[in-house]
């Protein structure tokens, strides 16, 4: 039996800004595809400039070449995220292999990010290591993560529960705030855009002996744009713009106060006032609903080297996620709710004959509040223990993880992950690897009153994949075939309370390709998958079957770059019925650098050129076409 989709207002609504979030994409054609091809098709691939490798920490918790990496893995650079200035890190996030984002609307609306096909509750969200999102609604919180603060970010994708235990089912993205380099630099911004966008940001960074610093803060607004239309259910609609006001900064220090030991501290926050569509009164037409909401974490780290061959991590985080309504135009006021996520780990990297041993010991607290719902139960403790092994021999390469969960509600958790590559030739990579995972119900899911169902088990998930890599000094392509298994996912029964009964398999594949040749660089992607839910044979909601995107920068001259990318997105279903069905998009962004002296920049961002009208769910609107002009200054 199909359980019937949907979710009382009452509970969608808590940190949501609307009833449930349709992630579904919907527009109709894909007539700027044979622009794009003819683009990448005419640049040749014969430099002798090298793809720069980098390393990444995601994968395996300490540090790995992105070119040795066993994981399907993606770094998102700062240089990526400068030319993004005035867009959200979902847009940036949409632009990745293997992941499809759906959005309520524009810049600071509700959004889910869904990794190979995975439940947007089953990405980790991480940043600078410690775990951040909502455990009353469950999964990551992206909406008021501002971009300036950011320095890269990793993108893994594949079951890490047995590196990082619940909530990674389908991947894990990492934030990293940024960071000193030696000596002195100042930085800032300004931009303008479309619907009276406007922001501007300032820091400065730098090291001197034993010390490196960076503060950098922040403020955007936007006018924005009605992010619904008379198709959006339960009465939601609201002809008013909807806008975004944020203020953010971030700190990062380190300190090497002994040979081989360091500590850092690093901190973000963001406030941002949100306005988004919560029905239509009559009597005051001006008024649209509005929410405070706030993102904060924090941490201390410190390294060292107890032996020439053992090295140990301590680390403590804490993040908030704060979710508060002003103003309400329906009679129910969301009120607040607050997240609280607390960890501590100490881990310990041994250097053998075999590789790098890991042990890890991490305890995670979790607790929730609201001044409007009181919960049954409003936290829960997770001591975790993990073993890690990550070695590389002659053209051999492994990486092998357990880890057990006790989870103060749901009792052991165990999981365990295996991947192995071979080197077929220098350039060539052959891989495999098998995992399993578990997520946690939401503490709504599970107790919120008349709605919850206390006997809720985790979802569990078994995923396997075959990957195939190759690498020159000019161009990289990567292929990946993969299966993800769930059982006891949480759906809806007919009166509307949460049950374990949906069992679903992804099937798909995944192609990555980069080249830098010459003056270009051309980049494409392309993810075919079969989401299917095992219970009644349908289509799993919101996503899409194929997505492809196609992009290519060009410097032709010492001072001046400029580039495009197309993304389009194959139809969707937007309910789990697999009745309303919204068609499939393209959408064309174009980008024009001017260097104007050494530290200053001048950059044209235009999103959605060719002013597409995109549905990304029922009822909901993509941002129309949007201009953005940036003045840079600080080392580039």
């Amino acid at each position: 039996m199909k359980l019937a989709p949907g979710r009382p207002a009452r509970i969608a609504c808590v940190r949501s800004f609307s009833f449930l979030t349709r992630s579904v994409a919907s527009q109709r054609n894909f007539r700027i595809l044979p622009l794009a091809a003819a683009v990448v098709a005419s640049a040749p691939v014969s430099a002798a400039t090298a793809l720069l490798d980098t390393i990444t920490v995601t994968g395996a918790r300490e540090p790995v070449p992105l070119n040795d990496a066993l994981q399907d893995v993606t770094v998102i650079d700062r240089a990526t995220i400068e030319a993004h200035a005035g867009a959200s890190l979902e847009s940036v996030l949409a632009e990745q292999a293997g992941i499809q984002v759906a959005s309520n609307g524009g810049i600071g609306s509700v959004s889910k990010v869904f990794v190979r096909g995975a439940n947007s509750d089953s990405t980790l969200l991480l940043i600078d290591g410690v775990r951040y999102g909502s455990a009353s609604i469950g999964g990551p919180v992206f909406y008021n993560l501002p971009l300036e603060q950011i320095d890269h970010i990793e993108i893994v994708r594949g079951p890490l529960s047995s590196v990082y235990g619940s909530d990674a089912a389908g991947g894990v993205i990492q934030i990293f705030t940024r960071r000193g380099q030696p000596g002195f630099q100042a930085s800032g911004s300004a931009t303008v855009g479309t619907k009276a966008y406007g922001a501007i940001n300032a820091g400065a960074s730098g090291g001197a002996g034993n010390l490196d610093y960076a503060i950098h803060t922040g403020i955007q607004r936007t006018d924005g744009f009605p992010d619904t239309n008379p198709h959006v259910p339960f009465g939601n609609y609201n002809p008013n713009n909807d806008g975004f006001r944020q203020t953010s900064a971030s700190a990062n220090f380190g300190y090497t106060f002994l040979p081989g030991w360091s500590v850092r501290v690093q901190g973000l926050d963001a406030r941002g006032d949100v306005q988004y569509a919560d029905g239509f009164d009559p009597t005051r037409p001006d008024l649209t609903a509005r929410s405070r909401v706030e993102t904060s974490s924090g941490g201390m780290v410190i390294r060292g080297k107890l032996a020439p061959d053992w090295s140990t991590t301590l680390r403590y985080g804490v993040s908030r996620d704060d979710f508060n309504t002003d103003i309400a135009v329906n009679a129910f006021d969301l009120g607040r709710f607050t997240t609280t996520q607390q960890i501590g780990s100490w881990q310990n990297d041994f250097v053998t004959p075999i590789g790098t041993v890991l042990a890890a010991a991490e305890q995670l607290h979790q607790s929730v509040t609201s001044n409007e719902t009181s919960f049954e139960v409003d936290r829960r403790t997770i001591n975790g223990l993990q073993l890690g092994l990550n070695g590389k021999a002659g053209p051999h390469a492994w990486q092998a993880n357990v880890r057990s969960d006790a989870n103060s509600q749901f009792g052991h958790q165990n999981t365990g992950a295996l991947a192995y590559g071979f080197e077929l030739a220098p350039q060539w990579r052959i891989g495999a690897s098998a995992g399993t995972s578990f997520v946690m119900p939401s503490f709504d899911n599970l107790y919120f009153p008349g709605f919850g169902n206390p006997a809720l088990r985790p979802q569990h998930g078994r995923s396997e994949e075959l990957n195939l890599r190759w690498k020159t000094f000019t161009q990289q392509a990567r292929l990946a075939l993969y299966e993800n298994r769930f059982r006891d996912l949480i759906a809806l029964n007919t009166n509307f309370l949460p049950v374990n009964v949906v069992r679903s398999r992804i099937r798909g594949a995944s192609i990555e390709y980069d080249a830098h040749a010459g003056a270009v660089t051309i980049g494409s992607t392309f993810d075919a998958m079969d989401p299917r839910d095992l219970t009644d044979g349908t289509r799993l909601p919101h996503l899409a079957r194929y997505s492809v995107s196609l992009k290519a920068d060009w410097q032709f001259a010492s001072s001046w770059s400029a580039g495009g990318i197309v993304q389009a997105v194959g139809h969707r279903y937007d309910d789990a019925l697999n009745v309303r069905s919204l068609g499939g998009y393209g959408l064309l962004g174009l980008h024009c650098d001017w260097r104007l002296e050494r530290d200053w920049q001048l950059a044209l961002r235009v999103d959605n050129a060719t002013d597409h009208h995109v549905e990304p769910a029922y009822g909901y609107n993509a941002p129309p076409r949007q201009l953005f002009v940036t003045l840079r200054y600080g080392a580039l």
